[in-house]
C-alpha cells in the first residue's frame, strides 16, 4: 500500500519591498511639498500687497494661517498615522495640500488665497509621517542615513522654494506658484501610492485623540493675531481688534485648561515643569518670533523695493529668490560643522552660538539699512546661525527627556516654533502696516527699520534665556510612566 505523498507547503507570497533609494526618494519628495509651500510665500508677499492693494498685516495671513494649521497638523498627523496607517494619512495630507493650492489658484481674491493656504497647512504633518514610514520600510542599519536625507530635504526645498517662487512671479504671475505647488503635491501623492507599501493592519488603538485641543489651539492663536492685525486699521479698543483679541485669549485659556485635564492631550503641558525643557521651549519661541521667523518679511521688502526709497535694493522677484536660496544653502553647508562642534563642546554651546550669530546679524542691517554688501553678509551669517541652532536644538532637548518621550517632546518643540513664526509674521506685518502708503502699498523706511529692531530684541531675549540652560540637566520624569532612574545615564553628556 502506497503511503500518501505529502504536498509541499505553498510558498508565502509577499509584496515586493521597495529598495532604500525608492523609499527615501518618495519621502523626500513628500517633505519637499511641505517645505516649498512655506518658503514660496515669503518672496510673494510684496507682489500680493501690490496686486490686491492690501496692507502688510492682511497679506501676511497667507503665511500666518499656514503656520498655525501646520502647528496642529505636525502634532496630530503622527497620532492619526499610528491609528490608521502612516501611508494612508500621508496620502490624505498630500491630497488636501493639492486641494488648498487649487483653491488659492482659482479663488481670485486674497481671502480665497488665505483659505487655500489654511488647507495647505495640513502638509505640516508630512515630516513626522515620513520619519515613521522610513522606520517601517528601511533596514535598521540604513535608517539614520535615510532620516538624515529626509530632514535635510526640508532645508534644501525651503531654499529652492524661494527661487522657484521668484521665477514664477517674473515669468508668469503669483498664480504659477500655486499651480506648481498643486502639481507637486499630486506627483508626490501618486509616488507614495505607487512606491510605499500598503499599511499593515493596525491594532485597535482605543486612546482618544485630542481633536478638540488640536482645533482649539490654532483658533485661539488666530484670534489673538487677527485682533492684532485689525488694530493697525481700527485701533485696539474696538470689537474688530480688542474684542477678537479677548476671544482669542479666552480660547487659549480654555485650551490650556483642557490640555491639563484631558487623558490624552495634544500637548503635554506637564513637561514644562522641568526647568530645562521650559527654558528650551521658551528660547525656541523667542527665537522663532525673532530671527528665525521675523526676518523673512522685511528682508524681502529690502530686496525688492526700489532704491529711490532710500533702503531698497531693487531686486526682481527672481533675483530676490536667488539671494534667499543662496544664503540658505550656505547656512545648510555649515550644519555638519555644528554636529562636530556639539561633539567637542556640547549642544548647549552650539545652540547659544547659533542664537548669538542670528541676533548679531540683525544689528548691522538696522544701522546700515540698504547697504548691499552689509545685507548680504548679515543674511548669510543669520543663515549659518539658523543652521547651527536647528542642528543643536534637538540634542539640547533630548538631554532633558527620557527616550520614551523623545518624539512627544520634539513634536511639541516643532509646534512651539511654528506658533512663534506665525506670531513673528503677524507682529512684523503689524509694524510694517503702520508705515505703509495706502496709495502705493509701499512701506516707509521707518516701518522696515522697526521690524528689524523687533527681531533683534527677541533674538537678544532668546539668547539670554538660553544662557540659563544647565550643562547637566535634570531629566524629566513623566507622571504615571514609572521610574526613569536610568535615563540620565543614557541621555546626559557634556553640554
Amino acid at each position: 500500500m502506497n503511503e500518501p505523498q505529502t504536498r509541499p507547503a505553498a510558498p508565502i507570497v509577499r509584496n515586493a519591498v521597495p529598495g532604500f533609494a525608492a523609499v527615501v526618494a518618495v519621502l523626500v519628495l513628500a517633505e519637499i511639498v511641505s517645505a516649498f509651500e512655506l518658503s514660496m510665500m515669503y518672496v510673494t508677499l510684496p507682489t500680493l500687497m501690490a496686486d490686491f492693494q492690501k496692507d502688510a498685516s492682511t497679506v501676511a495671513w497667507v503665511v500666518t494661517i499656514y503656520l498655525l494649521v501646520s502647528a496642529s497638523a505636525a502634532l496630530l498627523g503622527g497620532r492619526l498615522g499610528d491609528m490608521y496607517g502612516r501611508r494612508k494619512v500621508m496620502l490624505v495630507v498630500l491630497i488636501l495640500a493639492g486641494i488648498g493650492s487649487f483653491i488659492s489658484l482659482i479663488g481670485g481674491s486674497l481671502e480665497m488665497i488665505i483659505i487655500g493656504r489654511g488647507i495647505q497647512g495640513t502638509a505640516g504633518a508630512v515630516m513626522g509621517l515620513a520619519f515613521g514610514l522610513a522606520r517601517e520600510h528601511l533596514q535598521e542599519k540604513k535608517l539614520p542615513v535615510g532620516v538624515s536625507m529626509i530632514g535635510a530635504s526640508a532645508l534644501i526645498a525651503g531654499a529652492g522654494g524661494a527661487l522657484i517662487a521668484g521665477l514664477m512671479i517674473d515669468v508668469y504671475s503669483w498664480h504659477g506658484i500655486f499651480l506648481f505647488a498643486g502639481v507637486l503635491a499630486a506627483i508626490a501623492a501618486i509616488a507614495v501610492l505607487l512606491v510605499i507599501p500598503k499599511d499593515q493592519p493596525r491594532p485597535n488603538i482605543r486612546n482618544r485623540q485630542d481633536l478638540f485641543g488640536a482645533l482649539l489651539l490654532p483658533i485661539g492663536a488666530s484670534g489673538l493675531l487677527l485682533g492684532l492685525s485689525n488694530s493697525s486699521k481700527t485701533g485696539f479698543f474696538t470689537v474688530q481688534a480688542g474684542g477678537i483679541i479677548l476671544a482669542g485669549a479666552i480660547a487659549v485659556a480654555v485650551w490650556i485648561w483642557w490640555e491639563l485635564h484631558t487623558p490624552s492631550p495634544i500637548v503635554n503641558l506637564r513637561m514644562f515643569k522641568n526647568k530645562q525643557i521650559a527654558l528650551v521651549m521658551t528660547a525656541t519661541f523667542l527665537a522663532a518670533v525673532g530671527p528665525i521667523g521675523g526676518l523673512a518679511v522685511p528682508s524681502q521688502m529690502v530686496l525688492q523695493y526700489p532704491p529711490e526709497l532710500g533702503f531698497g535694493l531693487g531686486f526682481t522677484a527672481t533675483a530676490a529668490g536667488t539671494f534667499s536660496c543662496v544664503t540658505a544653502l550656505v547656512g545648510y553647508f555649515f550644519s555638519p560643522l555644528g554636529g562636530r562642534l556639539a561633539q567637542m563642546f556640547g549642544a548647549r554651546i552650539v545652540f547659544i552660538t547659533g542664537l548669538l550669530l542670528m541676533t548679531c546679524a540683525v544689528i548691522p542691517i538696522v544701522l546700515l539699512l540698504g547697504n548691499l554688501p552689509v545685507f548680504l553678509v548679515a543674511m548669510t551669517v543669520n543663515a549659518v546661525g539658523v543652521s547651527l541652532t536647528f542642528g543643536a536644538l534637538p540634542n539640547v532637548l533630548i538631554e532633558a527627556v527620557p527616550a520614551s518621550h523623545t518624539s512627544e517632546s520634539t513634536g511639541t518643540n516643532t509646534m512651539v516654533r511654528n506658533i512663534g513664526q506665525s506670531v513673528a509674521t503677524a507682529i512684523g506685518a503689524f509694524l510694517l502696516a503702520r508705515r505703509q502708503d495706502p496709495a502705493t502699498s509701499l512701506v516707509a523706511e521707518q516701518g522696515v527699520g522697526d521690524a528689524f529692531i523687533f527681531v533683534a530684541v527677541f533674538g537678544a531675549l532668546s539668547l539670554i534665556v538660553a544662557c540659563f540652560l544647565n550643562r547637566r540637566p535634570v531629566v524629566w520624569n513623566p507622571e504615571n510612566t514609572g521610574s526613569v532612574a536610568n535615563a540620565p545615564k543614557l541621555v546626559q553628556g557634556r553640554s
